[in-house]
């Protein structure tokens, strides 16, 4: 973190951003729309902890997946990229 702003890397801080988005944009769902479900349900993300995990500048704890899957009412395994991914395997 510089002057408050978080630093993008290379390499992402999560996996699951890029299917976070595409799922909360299937929905219909703005940033804003996605973190009042979490507050909804008693959870206080806002939309910038959103937009952050989404541009894959802010790690998601392994055991906020479950909320985020609750949410958008998917299987778990929805929020990670296909195995195919160019990002994983370049990584193996």
């Amino acid at each position: 973190m510089i002057n408050g702003k978080t630093q993008r890397t290379r390499i992402p801080a999560n996996l699951v951003g890029p299917q976070i988005r595409r799922l909360r944009v299937e929905r219909g769902w703005s940033q804003a729309k996605l973190a009042m479900q979490f507050q909804l349900r008693g959870l206080d993300i806002g939309r910038e902890f959103i937009a952050q995990i989404e541009a894959q500048t802010h790690c998601v704890k392994d055991r906020d997946l479950h909320h985020f899957a609750r949410v958008l009412e998917v299987e778990l395994s929805s929020l990670f990229p296909p195995a195919e991914s160019p990002f994983l395997l370049a990584r193996i």
